[in-house]
């Protein structure tokens, strides 16, 4: 998300891991092995739980000290600033800037139904793009949800909020709207008129903490994942693209096996999508009820 796409994690080869046993180190080589010859089957099913599974394991999970010990000694002093938030049991979602799209729309729906607390995750730092990188695009020339045609395909318009050839490279904290008003604070006022979400509880922005790793998902990634062993439930999916599967193969498999092996069970991450609906343009598009609130 935060170098080659609109989010990333991970995957990995076909392979069973239970919530709470060790993963042994044969195993891992094994499948790093398999990665350098190219043999690795790219799917990720096999990383996710259910929504049941993952939210008992967690409760589970934080009963335990000493894997709270662990945990915290593994993060920086930035990482357990974010840490702090989670008190009670959190459901989370990776995104630059926290906006009422489609996907984040049903997050909060599936974290308020599971009972857990929701925190949107948010990287000011990162740079903003005119090309190859759909979410960080998106926040400037808003796709508007319109329908789905008979062929499947979703059909959308787009809203330009954001002068590209003014701020594209710059910070995301630095981009304006044409309005004058900061991108960032757009989007968050369109999710408060959406959700009524209380942005300043439920929305972290993690530059310091990224930063301080190198600002590289490379870098960061394995520390970040770490938040999902007992702190909170991650919500992801994997779009089917090259680019995204290129990212899931050559860092998020590492992160993940990495961090599985230190605390010997894996991060705990729950699909948000629809199984085979990953590629649909709606979860990166806006409902169409928000088109009078961009015009106002």
């Amino acid at each position: 998300m935060l170098v080659t796409g609109r989010r990333r994690m991970f995957g990995a080869a076909r392979f069973s891991i239970s919530m709470n046993t060790t993963v042994a180190p044969s195993l891992i080589d094994q499948l790093q092995t398999l990665m350098h010859l190219g043999k690795i089957v790219e799917t990720t099913d096999h990383l996710f739980v259910s929504q049941n599974e993952a939210r008992a394991t967690l409760i589970n999970r934080k009963k335990d000290a000493e894997l709270k010990k662990r945990v915290w000694e593994k993060m920086s002093p930035e990482a357990r600033v974010i840490i702090s938030k989670f008190s009670s049991p959190r459901a989370m979602l990776f995104r630059q800037v926290a906006t009422p799209t489609h996907e984040i729309l049903r997050f909060l729906r599936i974290a308020k139904h599971m009972k857990l607390n929701p925190v949107i995750l948010e990287y000011y730092g990162d740079k903003f793009v005119s090309a190859g990188n759909p979410y960080k695009r998106a926040l400037g020339k808003m796709p508007i949800y319109q329908h789905t045609g008979i062929d499947g395909r979703d059909n959308v318009k787009y809203h330009n909020v954001v002068d590209f050839n003014a701020y594209t490279g710059k910070p995301l904290s630095d981009v304006k709207c044409k309005s004058g008003e900061s991108m960032i604070d757009f989007h968050h006022k369109l999710l408060d008129k959406m959700s009524r979400l209380n942005i300043s509880t439920h929305c972290a922005d993690a530059t310091p903490w990224f930063q301080c790793l190198g600002g590289i998902a490379g870098k960061y990634y394995e520390e970040f994942l770490a938040l999902f062993i007992r702190d909170a439930i991650l919500f992801e999916y994997f779009e089917p693209t090259e680019s995204e599967q290129k990212f899931v193969r050559e860092t998020m498999v590492p992160a993940f096996q990495s961090v599985t092996a230190q605390f010997g069970m894996p991060p705990l991450i729950v699909r948000l999508v629809p199984k085979n609906k990953e590629g649909r343009r709606l979860w990166e598009s806006y409902p169409k009820k928000i088109e009078p609130l961009i015009s106002a």
